[in-house]
């Protein structure tokens, strides 16, 4: 995903009128894939918690330091959490176990529209926590 891309998503998610809208500020340790280098933890601020593919829901966060995984730059990470007694409310507002995702492509931000499973791809798994950087 383009610098361009990423721009335009959040730009349009500022006008759509999510309900649920964060501004927090999050540290994200980073606990799988064994081999990633970059930092750890990351740091990220939430955009917007989005509807998935079922009926899970995502919390859309844009790294501080964006970083490369093969070709690919990340600036955008969807968060969900790990386990079933956990909702999304704990990752946006707590610390939480969390399985990664990595944006690959243009998120569609119309309200009411679900996020595809073409638009992300598993990356790893960590913990989110709030932070003030």
């Amino acid at each position: 995903m383009t610098p361009e891309q990423t721009e335009s998503i959040l730009k349009s998610l500022q006008f759509v009128g999510r309900p649920k809208m964060t501004k927090q500020e999050h540290v994200l340790e980073v606990y799988e894939p064994y081999d990633y280098q970059g930092d750890n933890p990351i740091h990220a601020a939430g955009v917007s918690v989005l509807p998935g593919p079922m009926r899970d829901e995502y919390y859309l966060v844009q790294v501080a330091n964006p970083f490369q995984i093969g070709a690919a730059e990340v600036e955008l990470l969807l968060i969900q959490p790990r386990y079933n007694g956990d909702n999304i409310d704990r990752a946006v507002s707590s610390t939480c176990t969390v399985n990664i995702s990595r944006v690959i492509h243009a998120l569609n931000p119309d309200p009411g529209e679900r996020l595809s499973f073409e638009d992300f791809v598993r990356w790893g798994v960590g913990k989110i926590s709030l932070s003030s950087f």
